[in-house]
C-alpha cells in the first residue's frame, strides 16, 4: 500500500476548497465508487460533483479529520464537518471506509453518519416535529 497517497488524500479532505477539488484524480481509481446517505456514484467525475454540489449548496464546508486507522487494504477515517446553513454553524460528525486497490489509490468511499440527528434536525419545521418525537421516546434515567 502506498501510504502518500492516503496521507495526501486526508490532507486534501482537510484542506478542500472549489479550486483543489481536481487533485482528487491523482488519488483515486476512475471507477471510484463514493456512496453516503444521499449519493451513491461511480466515477471520477461523478465523484468530485458530489464536493462541487456541496461548496455550491453550503457556506464554508470544512472537514477535520480527527482520527484514522490503515489497515492492508482500508482506511477508516473518524470526521467532523463543520458549515454554515440555516443561519448558523452546524456539525455533522462520521465515518468514511476508504478501500484502496494494489497502488494504493482509493476505489471506494463510503460515508456512515447519522442525517437525522447530523442535518434533518436542524432543518426549520422538520426539525421540530424529530426534536418532539426524541423526548416521547427518550428513556427517562
Amino acid at each position: 500500500m502506498n501510504k502518500n497517497i492516503v496521507k495526501s488524500y486526508i490532507n486534501l479532505f482537510s484542506n478542500l476548497s472549489p479550486e483543489n477539488i481536481n487533485e482528487f484524480d491523482n488519488l483515486i481509481s476512475k471507477d471510484i465508487i463514493f456512496v453516503d446517505p444521499f449519493n451513491n456514484t461511480k466515477g471520477v467525475n461523478a465523484f468530485k460533483n458530489i464536493f462541487y454540489h456541496m461548496f455550491e449548496n453550503v457556506s464554508d464546508p470544512k472537514f477535520l479529520i480527527v482520527d484514522y486507522s490503515i489497515s492492508k487494504k482500508r482506511v477508516y477515517l473518524k470526521w467532523k464537518m463543520t458549515f454554515f446553513a440555516f443561519k448558523s454553524l452546524q456539525t455533522i460528525e462520521g465515518m468514511s471506509e476508504l478501500l484502496l486497490n494494489d497502488v494504493g489509490k482509493i476505489v471506494s468511499h463510503k460515508d456512515y453518519w447519522d442525517t437525522l440527528s447530523g442535518l434533518f434536525i436542524k432543518i426549520p419545521f422538520i426539525g421540530v416535529f424529530y426534536k418532539l418525537s426524541l423526548f416521547m421516546f427518550k428513556s427517562k434515567t
